[in-house]
């Protein structure tokens, strides 16, 4: 049994294990009318859902104008402090990437998308922005997932406790049964002796029958 739930443990870590960093790099994507550079990030454990929401709120806290479809997130005038002011025009989108979904950004300055070779500094500080961003945002479903786990756990020691209790009562049960038991058969054998008593008494009884009945024919 130990065996088996050591293998169990492993299964686990080895599926917890695969494909679990926040990767960001560049790359060509379909994005703003053509293909155009884009930083991306890879992020674990984030549902479709989660991840597009913090990045919409991201765009808007950065004072941008957001259009958002099925397929892409877009923004207008997004102005952001580590960039300096400049606003930028950012197409986006989110794809499912293995066990994780990957957001990918074109962010477009004078019509040009910012890449480690046209704005090196630029791209450097989005790639360790998305980064950190990215980390942060896995680390909050954990979390999520984490309480998720506990109150399952919560709910598992609570039926514990309840079956804990319902097989002390049921042991107790068959320790008063076991007792009864032999109070029954104590009782029994006693009857069976009472019954052996009480048959001789009704032959002795019997006896005293017949003899009243020869004296009745005796009086004729």
């Amino acid at each position: 049994m130990k065996k088996t739930g050591s293998f169990l443990f492993f299964l686990i870590l080895s599926s917890f294990g695969y494909t679990q960093t926040v990767i960001v790099d560049e790359g060509l994507e379909k994005l703003g009318g053509g293909y155009n550079t884009a930083i991306r990030v890879y992020l674990p454990h984030v549902s479709f859902d989660i991840l597009q929401d913090a990045w919409v709120d991201f765009l808007k806290d950065n004072n941008a104008k957001v259009k958002k479809s099925k397929e892409e997130v877009d923004a207008k005038n997004l102005v952001i402090g580590g960039l300096g002011g400049d606003t930028l025009t950012v197409f986006s989108k989110i794809a499912l990437v293995d066990s994780g979904y990957q957001l990918a950004a074109v962010f477009m300055r004078d019509n040009t998308s910012v890449s480690s070779k046209n704005h090196p500094k630029e791209s450097s500080w989005l790639i360790k922005f998305f980064k950190e961003w990215g980390v942060k945002l896995s680390n909050a479903a954990l979390e999520n997932k984490i309480e998720d786990q506990e109150k399952v756990i919560k709910e598992k020691n609570k039926d514990k406790r309840s079956l804990e209790s319902n097989t002390d009562y049921l042991e107790q049960s068959n320790v008063n049964m076991k007792r009864q038991i032999s109070d029954n058969e104590k009782r029994i054998e006693d009857n069976k002796i009472k019954i052996k008593t009480t048959i001789s008494e009704i032959d002795s009884v019997n006896l005293v029958i017949q003899q009243i009945k020869f004296q009745q024919q005796n009086l004729k």
